[in-house]
């Protein structure tokens, strides 16, 4: 993760409350933090408070309201408040177009930080999955938005709360697994309970070394079953 300069002072002021999470595809490619910060000659910065580089990298933009979701509703949002419930990520993308397959023209490491930046802010906020949307959702009726582009929603939330799901007990049980069965490669783990950087690269190695998993680094309800631990 980086910090863009200036970011704990930049913002259109404080959040009423933060209900959610809000995603969006920026329009381009090679979109940066900067141009996310600075804004735009018709809409001032910044446009959202977190950046998603194409190769995954977060920059942190913005402490306060950013202008990133207009005039629109949700049934956990009062009408037209997108912008002081929500917490706006833009994904420097194309978005390709809405009707395109999941997560086309989407690098796996710009998904995989998605899924663990929605997934680190819902359980610091204390909610599910669900309170991640796309700007679409909110705002395609009134804006006519399509963002996120080629990201099945359903889908998005189903791998964010496999991640926030997947802690605690479950996480320790997944790990002694590894550590005792797999000792090659995962011998070194702790028991600690905490998905961490060494924890997730060892599910991602037995994924890679298991026929028909994908090695995202998620314990998914295939990855769990595999593993012989329980999913949550």
């Amino acid at each position: 993760m980086v910090e863009h300069p200036g970011w704990t002072q930049r913002g259109h002021g404080d959040f009423d409350d933060i209900r959610g999470v809000m995603v969006h595809h920026t329009g381009s490619d090679t979109a940066t933090a900067a141009s996310i910060a600075d804004g735009r000659p018709d809409l001032a910065g910044p446009l959202s408070q977190l950046h998603i580089a194409r190769d995954g990298t977060v920059t942190v933009v913005a402490a306060g309201v950013a202008w990133h979701a207009g005039a629109g509703r949700y049934r956990w949002l009062p009408a037209n408040t997108g912008n002081r419930h929500t917490i706006g990520i833009e994904c420097a993308n194309t978005g390709t177009g809405p009707t395109a397959p999941h997560r086309t023209n989407w690098p796996d490491a710009q998904y995989l930080a998605l899924v663990r930046c929605c997934a680190a802010i819902m359980r610091r906020l204390g909610f599910g999955a669900a309170r991640t949307i796309g700007h679409r959702e909110y705002a395609g009726g009134v804006q006519g938005k399509w963002d996120p582009g080629a990201i099945d929603l359903d889908t998005l939330r189903a791998d964010i709360q496999a991640r926030i799901g997947f802690a605690d007990a479950h996480v320790a049980e997944a790990q002694r697994r590894l550590k005792y069965a797999y000792r090659r490669y995962a011998g070194h783990l702790e028991i600690d309970g905490v998905y961490g950087p060494e924890t997730e690269a060892a599910v991602r190695e037995f994924q890679r070394r298991t026929p028909g998993l994908l090695a995202d680094g998620i314990v998914g309800p295939a990855t769990a079953a595999a593993l012989g631990v329980a999913a949550r």
